[in-house]
């Protein structure tokens, strides 16, 4: 039985739930800062016998939790990871791993001197629809890879976060980064790591907030296949990661909002030549961290990384980091790999 404490109670709540929900997790501690006052967190289903409300951060790391889930804003990322890897604590953080490629560098050295295990929170690669559309293009469904797209279109004018973090231009958070790595680390994992970016960004929707609002990079991935990410924190309209896979055999559309993905196949054109879309249906978990934290204590139990380690975490990063960088200097720029 691992015991898991949890920081951060907005997007942490339903890490927590998962510990309650799991049969080899207890969930014995949370923390928020804000918990007496943020009355969006949901205190009655994370709460009960054996659970304890820690007081101040400390009481976490001191704690006798295998496994702290750090799911408090960005910023804090680092902090929090570095902490609790030198307490001792197994760590699953939520994306994005940090803000800056030497924020995640000193969670990797963290990773390294602890020993312990260490999982990034990135979803996309859980929801149903995405991953049964990685095993069709794993398996040869639709030939080989020629190109990608995907996108993060969230509307943020109502989701500014608590005490509006998302919007402080003290942090200056980049949504590119912030939201749009869900998209980044999507396409990561299907078409692999990819060497050069160019992206173009603007700052129409949301000209209050401190950093640009909307962007598109178009990227070169292994085994000349090229690739469209767009992110937009500003969009109006419902939110969706509409990702469409270009192969030489056929074509397939998901989004992790959608209960079916589409598929079109070369073998089953008609005679002559028409081609039409087949459903696949998929159980609608956009944010499937059941299944996460399920999978890490699976590697923890085989003392085997986990498949979104630190690693994974900041190759994404690195993306996302070579995207602003390229909007910023009007050129192509490299992905950085060096950590």
């Amino acid at each position: 039985m691992y015991k898991v404490a949890v920081i951060g109670l907005r997007m942490g709540a339903n890490w927590a739930l998962a510990a309650k929900e799991l049969p080899n997790t207890e969930l014995v501690m949370i923390y928020d800062k804000f918990y007496e006052e943020n009355n969006l967190i949901i205190k009655d289903r994370i709460t009960g016998p054996g659970i304890t409300v820690a007081k101040q951060e400390e009481e976490i790391y001191k704690s006798d939790a295998d496994i702290v889930v750090v799911a408090s804003p960005d910023n804090f990322h680092r902090e929090q990871s570095v902490k609790a890897l030198e307490a001792g604590k197994h760590v699953i953080c939520e994306k994005p791993l940090a803000l800056n490629l030497d924020d995640c560098r000193a969670i990797i050295a963290a990773v390294k001197k602890s020993g312990k295990q260490f999982m990034t929170g990135q979803v996309c690669r859980y929801a149903p629809g995405f991953r049964t559309a990685k095993a069709l293009v794993d398996a040869g469904r639709i030939g080989r890879l020629v190109y990608i797209e995907s996108e993060y279109a969230h509307d943020y004018e109502y989701a500014k976060g608590f005490h509006e973090w998302r919007k402080d231009p003290a942090l200056k958070r980049q949504g590119f980064l912030g939201g749009g790595c869900h998209a980044l680390d999507l396409t990561r994992w299907i078409a692999g790591d990819p060497t050069e970016v160019f992206c173009y960004m603007n700052h129409i929707f949301m000209p209050d907030w401190p950093t640009p609002d909307t962007g598109v990079a178009v990227a070169k991935f292994p085994n000349d296949v090229i690739g469209r990410v767009f992110v937009s924190i500003g969009v109006k309209r419902p939110y969706t990661m509409r990702t469409v896979i270009y192969g030489t055999e056929g074509t397939i559309i998901c989004d992790n909002r959608s209960n079916h993905i589409q598929i079109s196949e070369k073998m089953l054109m008609g005679p002559t030549g028409a081609m039409a879309f087949n459903d696949i249906a998929v159980e609608i978990a956009s944010h499937n961290v059941t299944s996460e934290l399920k999978d890490f204590v699976t590697a923890l139990e085989n003392n085997k990384p986990c498949d979104t380690d630190v690693y994974q975490g900041t190759r994404t990063v690195a993306f996302a980091d070579a995207a602003i960088r390229s909007a910023q200097s009007g050129k192509p720029e490299k992905i950085d790999y060096n950590y």
